[in-house]
């Protein structure tokens, strides 16, 4: 059976060597192999080659090239991972720098199942000329071609690096977005290492980027910040931001920004890199770049719209740890006025920003979004003490939790997932199990199972139940009632029971 299907091959290979009979031969190719089994279809494949496929490409004719790389296609997919680059390494070298860029995805993508497989498929020795290719395919015009080569020259044997990131530096002299691809891979690997991080130093990337921050063009800006905020959580990351001057450069442009003609559109951009390097350094950030801070608070006096979803995120993202809190009570009267303004647009606000602020206090008050708290242990007594203050200050009258209790009633299912997470965050503190306890109709009201209908907003009163089903604060009546409709579930309803019952029956 393996000979037939070779001289049939054959026949068919010989009959591309004629233009008119090309569209017919390759058909008959697709339909010789595309359902016979890889026992059979190989042999026949590496006796005859694909060379004379391949030749089928250099033709201006968009369909025959799409029907070419069909063919290659179902021929590449009859072999194991990896073989097609060893067996054709020469014609894929051809493939990947073709002019088409369907050519170039078949062959990238071929790539891609190595090295997502198993990167050792193809030692770096024998196959540096296909990452080195790879890497420069990240300022590929086609986005698809692009993004694969992103991720493979992402995840590459570390051995291939030195070589493949000079030769990607080509994507440098690019477009934005190729210098952006460029970057992302540099990042992407620095995270990985020290020792790649160092690489990608002496290589000037990071040098490029930073002097790239100077640019007009707000986007560019926005990515590059977004790309460092990822390296900065890093010891290693943040280490050489401080050392080089990048984080001190950095605060200068922040406290530029009122002074900037586009401000407005950069400052969302600078307040996400802020944030996401405070939430894992608060204490090192707000001792050595204090504009940091005051811009974001200043930022949220403002209530400037264009700024003030991200503004309010940040600070929430900020205080969402134990360290972070700390840090932010200590700043005095500047977070106490903070705490006042996202109170005050939890009362009164378009329903985007409320949901916003509910998020951001629900982090202030929360301990249980810190990894490095204690499960089950005591709360830090200087915690419990500033929540309970700042959960305060959502209103005086009416009192704090009969306005909580009012936003859970709320009948957008968005805002009332928002409050549920804000009593979430209230119901890991005594005093809040104490609050809720006390608030006149809001247990029956969290054990009433009609009022809500969608799943996330049942599954976070649920939680909240849980929750309070261990809590001291309830006599034993309401404890056991609580209990029930933990064992019950988040989804149960009387007509699950009721058609148990006539099943049973």
């Amino acid at each position: 059976m393996a000979n037939d299907e070779t001289q049939l091959y054959q026949q068919f290979l010989e009959r591309l060597q004629r233009q008119d009979h090309v569209p017919a031969a390759l058909t008959e190719i697709k339909n010789l192999f595309e359902f016979k089994p890889a026992s059979e279809v190989v042999p026949a494949i590496r006796s005859a080659g694909i060379t004379k496929i391949v030749n089928c490409l250099n033709i201006s004719d968009r369909a025959q090239v799409d029907l070419t790389c069909e063919v290659l296609k179902i021929c590449f997919d009859k072999f194991d991972v990896g073989d097609v680059i060893k067996i054709y390494t020469g014609h894929i070298m051809y493939l990947l720098r073709h002019e088409k860029s369907c050519v170039r995805r078949l062959a990238i993508d071929e790539v891609y199942k190595c090295v997502t497989s198993d990167p050792a498929l193809l030692p770096v020795p024998q196959y540096i000329d296909v990452y080195v290719a790879v890497a420069q395919m990240v300022a590929d015009t086609d986005i698809t071609v692009a993004n694969r080569a992103i991720l493979i020259t992402s995840n590459l044997p570390f051995e291939a690096y030195p070589k493949a990131l000079s030769e990607m530096k080509i994507a440098l002299d690019d477009s934005v977005s190729s210098k952006c691809n460029a970057y992302e891979v540099v990042v992407n690997i620095s995270c990985k290492s020290v020792e790649l991080f160092k690489i990608c130093i002496d290589l000037g990337y990071y040098d490029f980027m930073l002097a790239e921050l100077n640019t007009d063009d707000v986007l560019y800006q926005m990515n590059i910040l977004e790309l460092l905020s990822t390296l900065a959580v890093k010891p290693h990351g943040i280490n050489y931001l401080v050392k080089n001057g990048a984080l001190q450069k950095i605060a200068e442009l922040i406290a530029d920004l009122p002074n900037n003609p586009l401000g407005g559109l950069l400052t969302p951009g600078y307040m996400k890199f802020f944030g996401c390097i405070a939430h894992h350094y608060p204490k090192e950030i707000f001792e050595k770049y204090p504009v940091l801070l005051d811009t974001l608070f200043e930022s949220l006096q403002s209530g400037d719209q264009s700024t003030l979803p991200v503004v309010i995120d940040t600070l929430g993202f900020v205080g969402c740890t134990i360290e972070g809190k700390l840090c932010l009570a200590a700043q005095g009267s500047k977070f106490t006025q903070a705490v006042d303004k996202v109170a005050q647009l939890i009362r009164n606000s378009t329903n985007d920003i409320k949901e916003r602020a509910l998020y951001c206090f629900a982090n202030l008050i929360s301990v249980d979004k810190d990894p490095k708290a204690p499960r089950g242990g005591p709360i830090d007594h200087r915690v419990t003490l500033m929540t309970r203050e700042w959960f305060r200050v959502l209103s005086t009258r009416p009192a704090s939790m009969e306005t909580l209790f009012g936003i859970c009633k709320n009948p957008f299912p968005d805002i009332r997932l928002a409050a549920f997470t804000l009593l979430n965050a209230v119901c890991q503190h005594q005093w809040g199990e104490e609050l809720v306890a006390r608030e006149a109709g809001f247990v029956e009201y969290l054990l009433d199972r009609t009022i809500d209908h969608t799943k996330k907003s049942k599954e976070a009163k649920f939680d909240i139940i849980k929750r309070l089903s261990k809590s001291p604060a309830f006599d034993s009546n309401i404890l056991q009632r609580l209990q029930t409709y933990v064992e019950q579930g988040p989804f149960y309803s009387d007509t699950t029971m009721q058609v148990a019952m006539e099943e049973g029956d």
